[in-house]
């Protein structure tokens, strides 16, 4: 009895075609890797060329990173759903929330008398912790009410946004504690020009000559650093993460495997939620304030990042490390036009361009490896 060779698994296919589909689904990793290193060498050509400035400065390699903070923390999260067969366009609402949440927090604390260093710790936490409600609730109805997340989460980020124009009054919420900004603009580690470094804070003797002063490893670059660790771990590490690539693998399979379908769901729009509620107190410390638009504009970066970094629409495929060099890409293209002066708006066409690329290159290799 013959096989048929379009049926046939893989581990039974000749070993030439293995060969080949090996090659393809190692292209298809390494691709985005590829293009972030072409970004970064056209922009470091680009800025001597036009404006005689280096790219690769420290300056500028801490520009990208401060950039792509923003974006890693909602993608984080937005990997999560994907990876489960979901998606979540109320995220960058979210986000506005919880920098609202934080900001108000904060400035009530503050005007009552307390401790700035007791404010900016329970405001921001605050902040984060609300956002456990929109995303209980977008699970719920993903998982119980069976809502099409498309559907479901679009929703919930009208009312998450109108809320958080409620609670704010449509403006930006200002009056924050003198030591907030310190702390979002504030760095771990500085290197100052011809001294070394030095730790958490700038010496009072180098305040005056800021030229001078790099800073190396800011708190909001660290933040995101720990936060991406955690996430990779519980991805790659739990039983958990391999729930959750069970869900978009084969959702019956997991159903009949034993998995609790409906809590991980549930589970994966919360944690999607804090992590966005996470770059939304991070944004109000940067930004000494809280907006409810703040995060308008990642609403879809995050989904641009993710798809990027090699993550399937369909589930059942994406890896952190995919996310965090989706999220640099985006992150260089923004930072690298500013640096050459040119208007915001082309961003989002670069953005645009990109995602087309990432999925043509996505398909094109998923039909060879058929």
């Amino acid at each position: 009895m013959t096989v048929d060779q379009t049926t046939q698994p893989e581990s039974l296919a000749p070993p030439k075609a293995r060969s080949r589909a090996e090659r393809l689904s190692a292209i298809r990793k390494v691709w985005p890797w590829v293009f972030f290193i072409a970004m970064v060498l056209l922009f470091t050509v680009a800025a001597r060329l036009m404006n005689d400035t280096n790219f690769l400065s420290l300056r500028g390699i801490q520009g990208i990173l401060t950039y792509s903070t923003q974006i890693l923390l909602v993608a984080l999260g937005e990997t999560l759903v994907i990876i489960a067969a979901g998606i979540d366009l109320s995220v960058g609402y979210t986000l506005g929330l919880s920098a609202v949440i934080a900001a108000e927090i904060m400035k009530y604390m503050y005007a009552a008398g307390y401790s700035p260093y007791l404010v900016v710790p329970l405001g921001m936490l605050g902040g984060i912790l609300i956002c456990i409600i929109p995303g209980y609730i977008n699970g719920w109805l993903v998982a119980k009410i069976k809502v099409p997340p498309f559907i479901s989460t679009l929703g919930m980020g009208y009312a998450i946004y109108g809320t958080a124009l409620l609670i704010s009054g449509g403006y930006p919420v200002a009056n924050q504690p003198p030591y907030l900004g310190q702390f979002g603009n504030g760095s771990i580690i500085y290197y100052i020009a011809g001294k070394g470094f030095a730790f958490f804070k700038v010496p009072a003797a180098e305040s005056g000559s800021l030229q001078q002063v790099f800073p190396v490893l800011t708190n909001v670059v660290f933040i995101t650093l720990l936060v991406t660790l955690v996430c990779w771990y519980v991805l790659s590490k739990t039983q958990f993460g391999q729930h959750i690539y069970a869900l978009g693998g084969n959702f019956q399979a997991a159903v009949r495997a034993g998995i609790r379908t409906d809590r991980t769901v549930i589970l994966v729009y919360i944690i999607a939620a804090v992590l966005a509620g996470i770059a939304g107190a991070l944004w109000a410390a940067r930004f000494t304030s809280g907006a409810a638009n703040a995060g308008e504009a990642l609403q879809l970066m995050s989904i641009a990042a993710v798809v990027i970094g090699g993550a399937s629409l369909f589930g059942g495929e994406g890896n952190i490390i995919g996310t965090v060099v989706g999220s640099l890409i985006i992150a260089t293209i923004q930072f690298g036009l500013v640096m050459l002066g040119m208007q915001p708006f082309w961003q989002y066409l670069a953005v645009g361009l990109v995602v087309i690329i990432a999925v043509i290159v996505d398909q094109f290799g998923r039909t060879l490896e058929r």
